[in-house]
């Protein structure tokens, strides 16, 4: 076939291709339809003659009316500070977190160098200390009067943003931080408690004490703006590290108690710890401790354990090299293994950690204490 007959099919292709012009294109077959709303008018509706049986032509997106009266809002609206979130060079983390009504400053270091700079904080404000137990991580102020003093540096800032909070006249307050360990390794949680009262006159006694966050509103909106103060402070005093060694201590396992229920089976008591924190402490203990994690459910509160009938409960370590498969070596039969249940449960506010073999049976009383001994030497 020459050379000419076998170029023919291909100028013929060519020519007729041309002569549609691009099939893609805006008078095209296949145009692109993406931009026709730009277009779009608006026209009257469909009119239908009266002595026509018809349904009602409706719009296929009608727009409901507004049924709620608008209620005018008694002051300005205050737009709120937005969180602080800020990172350093070094990989510290600085940052405000929220659940439900708790809120709490979370570094990116541990206890230990968190809490010096706690106290640093107070001392640069001149908020005297009442008691500080530093291997519990907590300390409570005396009664402050930050009004009086405009000279507070940062908490001055603070108190500026509750004129008309809920209370009048001069107030005094006590504050209670605490510095936890964080779920994650080499984290920390900072905590703050506020109680308020009014400012007694020299001669008045006052003999009760108010409870912690008795003023609500105060309290949520000073709780959130020291603990932004704090947060700015600690970035700013970044530069010059000091550790404490009685904060050391500040573990989440000295949190979680060891107990027995009402049929003698071992549980472990998680103290002061919500369910989502509880939850991620425990998923975070069993990758350390290498359980042999096969699934979980956080939604039910069950980690799925795979543990042999010898009670051996970490994961086993692969031998041999990448040649082992290939020359030598007896093929090692498996061992069958057992699926347990880890249940992470709340009950009244309390958050219990339980292993059984199934929804309506415990684990054997031995393995359950190894594998909830083994948890909580791993939360950190």
């Amino acid at each position: 076939m020459s050379l000419a007959m076998k170029t023919l099919p291909v100028v013929a292709c060519a020519l007729a291709l041309a002569g549609c012009s691009n099939p893609f294109g805006k008078e095209g077959y296949f145009r692109d339809k993406s931009g026709d709303y730009t277009q779009a008018r608006v026209t009257r509706s469909l009119e239908i003659p009266e002595q026509m049986n018809a349904e009602p032509m409706v719009d296929s997106l009608s727009i409901p009316p507004i049924s709620a009266d608008h209620s005018q809002l008694e002051s300005d609206f205050d737009v709120p500070r937005p969180d602080q979130r800020l990172t350093q060079e070094e990989g510290g983390v600085y940052t405000i977190e929220r659940a439900g009504n708790e809120e709490w400053l979370l570094v990116g270091h541990s206890p230990s160098e968190v809490w010096p700079k706690v106290l640093a904080f107070l001392e640069e404000n001149n908020i005297p200390a009442r008691s500080r137990n530093d291997k519990q991580g907590v300390l409570e102020t005396e009664w402050t009067d930050l009004g009086k003093d405009p000279e507070k540096g940062y908490v001055s800032r603070a108190f500026s943003k509750l004129i008309g909070a809920e209370v009048t006249g001069p107030v005094e307050d006590r504050f209670q931080f605490e510095v936890r360990q964080g779920v994650k390794p080499n984290s920390s949680e900072v905590r703050l408690k506020i109680k308020s009262r009014a400012v007694p006159e020299e001669s008045q006694r006052i003999t009760t004490e108010p409870d912690w966050n008795n003023f609500a509103e105060r309290s949520q909106k000073m709780g959130d703006s020291i603990l932004n103060e704090l947060l700015l402070f600690m970035v700013r005093d970044g530069s010059e590290e000091s550790v404490s060694y009685l904060a050391q201590d500040l573990n989440l396992d000295n949190l979680a108690i060891m107990e027995q229920d009402g049929a003698g089976n071992p549980l472990l008591r998680m103290d002061q710890l919500s369910y989502a924190r509880s939850w991620s402490a425990v998923d975070a203990a069993l990758q350390q401790a290498g359980v042999d994690v096969t699934d979980k459910n956080r939604s039910a509160g069950i980690f799925y354990l795979q543990v042999d009938p010898e009670g051996v409960i970490k994961k086993e370590k692969e031998s041999g090299g990448w040649f082992s498969g290939w020359f030598g070596g007896d093929e090692k039969k498996e061992t069958p293994k057992d699926i347990l249940l880890m249940r992470v449960s709340e009950l009244n506010g309390v958050v219990r950690v339980s292993v059984e073999k199934d929804a309506n049976t415990s684990a054997p009383a031995e393995i359950s204490r190894k594998l909830l001994n083994l948890v909580k030497e791993n939360l950190k």
